[in-house]
């Protein structure tokens, strides 16, 4: 008679607990306890459920390691009940609300300059392009313009701002190297930081390269008073700083965001980078136009504040661990290690990284192909868009500061809503991985492309259709968020972190070059210059777009999952995940007692051999 392996779940609710295996009747069972097989059934099942529980744990866990995680053994089944420890109102929210903040500050510190810079720099040579001509006064008095001749009066807006001192006179080229110095330094420490985060906690790292960054910008004022190439030198430390960030958040989330609420805890985090753009460009606006010493300097000097004080409740508030947390309850502590996987504890996945094997992987090149075209026209956007409103829509600062920030409450909100779609399109079987990441990512390349090329049609005088145009250029890029920028962990769940760090290492490398050849092309500031950048951002968007469809992949590759093949299996872990985890733990506990009183046994003339039973009648 074969023996019935089927498990039966006991009710969410609680409830009789029902036996996990079914043994023949002839054999015998203690009294009071459920009827099991065999030791050497029970140890061949256990490994069955162990690898299977591994796959799902695979197809979840993009993180290096756990090492902190302590084992549980007095948890109970009833214990884990969600209607506990539900996001919403957990210790792990308001955690997420802690890196939000956090990320708000990020992008703070580095889009500041590309807004004060507007106010910072007065060009003495003449413009002249086909709407109007630019005289800009040596005497630093900015903005002041006279109409070209033989143009109706109503061709295009004049500018609004009459007078507004500018400091300094660098040219196009130094203001582009300036702006790009941010990204020299961020690229360095993408994977160190990844990895460093790993081995000493998240907690030190972001500590130790986030209040250096936050000094460094409240002398950012000093520094560009002092020498044009000195303030280069600082921000390039404060891209050296602000580049363990990322990397240091996945290593963060991994030991503390459960996978099932993986997207909304990491989403929302995230989400604050470009509730940070949104927010500076109006707020940077106005502090260049009213602010203390000139109008920009308080720009530093308040963003700088902001991130000191950020610091101080990064260092009070977060732990690596929720071993470590005083403050968290006991059932959200065992919920979070039990739903990431309590047998992962002591396990350093990919600590051998397999080099090789991912640099000659298409999928691997899909990814930072992808990553870097997206970069291009997103930093491009991100450091010349106030540049791009005053020269070509002719927005004094203060209304460059507000339509600055429309594009990128749209991309904030994008986020969101992509990486719901996303998550639908999958857990509902509509599309595949793969195809799900290639819709993503076409959405948000290809429609700022055509955006973009719009943009560069638009006149002078229709300032409201380009802001629309330029809006939508960047929100959509919100898709890449449920694109190619998390594909890592499709197709490589051990090594997510790692090659996450080795992405945005190439995807930074835009961020330096795109002020400049932007600056480059656009000596004059004509609208024909800035169309030409439009074309150049939409051609890489395009063949980013194409060189992801064609190399991108959404299964784990061989290298990376050992015998796990085939695409990952669900979204993240639900209740019943848990509950088996729980029984799994429960069942090698009992396995190790009963394996103890065999080896007792084993030296008994009395000892019988267990031997499985029959799989046949």
């Amino acid at each position: 008679m074969p023996v019935d392996m089927t498990s039966v779940d006991s009710p969410p609710g609680g409830g009789k607990k029902v036996p996990l295996f079914k043994t023949p009747s002839t054999e015998r069972a203690d009294v009071g306890s459920p009827k099991r097989p065999p030791l050497e059934t029970q140890q061949s099942t256990a490994s069955m459920k162990r690898r299977s529980y591994s796959r799902r744990a695979s197809s979840s866990f993009d993180f290096a390691h756990i090492d902190s995680v302590q084992s549980c053994p007095s948890l109970k089944l009833e214990e884990i009940d969600l209607s506990k420890v539900p996001w919403w109102t957990s210790h792990r929210f308001w955690l997420a609300v802690l890196n939000f903040f956090g990320f708000v500050v990020l992008y703070a510190q580095r889009v500041n300059l590309s807004i004060a810079i507007v106010s910072m720099v007065s060009h003495t040579h003449t413009k002249a392009n086909s709407s109007l001509y630019m005289n800009l006064s040596t005497t630093h008095s900015y903005l002041n313009t006279t109409k070209a001749p033989n143009l109706p009066e109503d061709k295009c807006p004049k500018l609004e701002a009459k007078e507004t001192k500018a400091e300094f006179h660098w040219s196009k080229e130094l203001e582009g190297l300036i702006l790009g110095a941010f990204f020299w330094g961020y690229l360095v420490l993408q994977v160190p930081g990844g990895r460093m985060s790993e081995k000493i906690g998240a907690k030190k790292v972001v500590a130790f390269a986030m209040f250096p960054v936050a000094i460094l910008t409240l002398l950012s004022p000093i520094a560009a008073r002092t020498d044009p190439y000195f303030f280069m030198v600082v921000r390039g430390l404060i891209g050296l700083g602000e580049g363990v960030m990322y990397p240091a958040a996945q290593a963060f989330w991994a030991n503390w965001a459960p996978p099932n609420e993986r997207s909304r805890l990491i989403g929302f985090s995230y989400a604050g980078g470009q509730f940070g753009n949104a927010i500076i460009f109006p707020i940077a606006g106005y502090l260049c136009a009213y602010g203390f010493d000139g109008g920009w300097p308080s720009v530093f000097y308040i963003i700088g504040a902001a991130g000191f004080i950020w610091c101080v409740l990064w260092v009070i508030f977060a732990n690596d661990t929720p071993d470590q947390d005083k403050s968290i309850s006991d059932i959200e502590k065992k919920y979070i290690k039990y739903s990431i996987g309590e047998r992962q504890k002591g396990k350093k996945i990919g600590k051998n990284i397999p080099w090789k094997s991912i640099f000659t992987s298409g999928p691997v090149w899909g990814i930072l192909v992808a990553h870097a075209c997206g970069n291009y026209g997103a930093y491009m956007l991100l450091t010349k868009l106030p540049a791009f409103m005053k020269e070509v829509l002719k927005f004094d600062i203060k209304s460059n500061g507000v339509f600055s920030m429309l594009p990128y409450l749209l991309f904030w909100f994008l986020i969101t809503v992509s990486g719901m779609i996303a998550d639908c399109l999958i857990s509902r079987d509509i599309l595949s991985i793969a195809n799900t990441r290639k819709l993503m990512a076409t959405i948000g390349m290809v429609g700022p492309a055509a955006f973009l090329v719009g943009a560069g049609f638009m006149e002078c005088h229709q300032q409201a259709e380009t802001v629309v145009l330029i809006t939508l250029a960047v929100g959509l890029c919100g898709f890449h968020f449920s694109g190619y920028f998390i594909n890592h962990g499709d197709i490589a769940p051990p090594y997510a972190g790692t090659l996450f760090g080795i992405s945005n290492t190439l995807a930074t490398v835009p961020g330096i070059i795109s002020p400049y050849i932007v600056s480059a092309m656009t000596k004059n500031g004509t609208k024909e210059e800035w169309r030409s950048t439009f074309y150049v951002a939409a051609g890489i968007y395009l063949f980013g777009n194409i060189w992801y469809i064609i190399f991108g992949r959404g299964e784990i590759q061989p290298w990376a999952g050992g015998e796990v093949k085939g695409e990952v299996e669900g979204v993240g872990f639900g209740l019943h995940e848990i509950q088996e985890a729980v029984k799994e733990e429960e069942e090698d506990e009992d396995d190790d007692k009963k394996k103890g009183l065999l080896n007792d046994k084993e030296g008994s003339p009395n000892a019988k051999v267990m031997k499985p039973p029959s799989t046949t009648m």
